[in-house]
């Protein structure tokens, strides 16, 4: 992997680290610690699939994976928003659904705008992997 390559990696992780230390600020320890637990394993599951540990999965089944994180982030944030306000979580599911439809239309995009981002990010992995020594 290029040093590019690895910088654009650690600045991706980066941002969302930084990104789960906010959601404390606004979803409170509940919602901040799910997200962060789903940030780690979404990371973890794409570090193993672009570098070619996981070669039954495809490009499809990891945008899939994606988006099933993605839907489980939105669950949470919504469940912490419910306790916040002290509102009924389906009311809450309820609003943001009818409110932003295109959000989630936009969550399909961005799963495979990323899964396409960490495949390019380890091409050059998996072709050194798979050489004989």
């Amino acid at each position: 992997m290029s040093w590019f390559k690895k910088i654009l990696l650690g600045l991706i992780i980066l941002a969302g680290l930084i990104g789960t230390l906010k959601d404390y600020k606004d979803f409170g320890l509940f919602g901040a610690l799910g997200l962060f637990i789903i940030f780690l394993l979404t990371t973890t599951f794409l570090w193993q699939w672009a570098s070619g540990r996981l070669p039954e999965i495809t490009k499809l089944q990891a945008i899939f994976i994606l988006l099933a994180s993605a839907i489980a982030s939105v669950f949470v944030i919504n469940m912490a928003i419910a306790g916040n306000l002290h509102v009924d979580l389906m009311e809450v599911m309820r609003v943001t659904i009818t409110h932003n439809p295109l959000f989630y239309l936009l969550l399909c995009v961005v799963a495979w705008v990323k899964v396409g981002i960490w495949q390019w990010l380890f091409s050059g992995v998996q072709v050194e992997e798979s050489q004989p020594i």
